[in-house]
């Protein structure tokens, strides 16, 4: 017992101050990865967690909502799918409205007309479906994709 008191002790030390900070901004960061990289395995995809960045699916999402994948099984017509589109930074999540010849359509909730023709994709490659909305965590991202320009 002693030992983990004289443990604990040289680790408050270690992060006190402004070297703390930035030692426990890394290991956020090494957690968050090793837990995305869980994700990726269970869930199925190489996308298992996806910010929403625009309000395009309101009211089911909202912006700065994070959502949950899941790659496994078929997708129909109503399920939220999230995607990636050539002229985006980061991927899609609208729902799928109609699947013709292969080709899904698909449309935001809070949009009028349905996606732009360059935005159909193929059911192979769709990245996973919705299963789980974390309201208000997707802005850690957004914050940082916005302060850094990375996605």
């Amino acid at each position: 017992m002693a030992g983990l008191k004289k443990l604990q002790k040289k680790w408050d030390k270690f992060t006190e101050g402004w070297f703390g900070v930035l030692v426990y901004l890394i290991l956020g960061f090494i957690i968050a990865y090793v837990f995305n990289v869980f994700l990726t395995y269970v869930l199925n995809t190489q996308t298992p967690v996806v910010a929403v960045f625009s309000e395009s699916m309101i009211p089911t999402f909202f912006k700065g909502d994070m959502i949950i994948v899941y790659g496994r099984g078929d997708v129909k017509v109503g399920d939220i799918i999230v995607f990636e589109v050539p002229d985006r930074k980061y991927p899609i999540i609208h729902r799928i409205i109609s699947m013709e010849n292969g080709f899904i359509k698909t449309k935001g909730d809070n949009n009028f007309s349905e996606d732009p023709e360059n935005w159909r994709t193929q059911v192979d490659n769709v990245l996973g479906r919705a299963i789980l909305k974390i309201p208000l965590l997707g802005w850690v991202k957004i914050i940082f994709v916005d302060l850094t320009g990375f996605a």
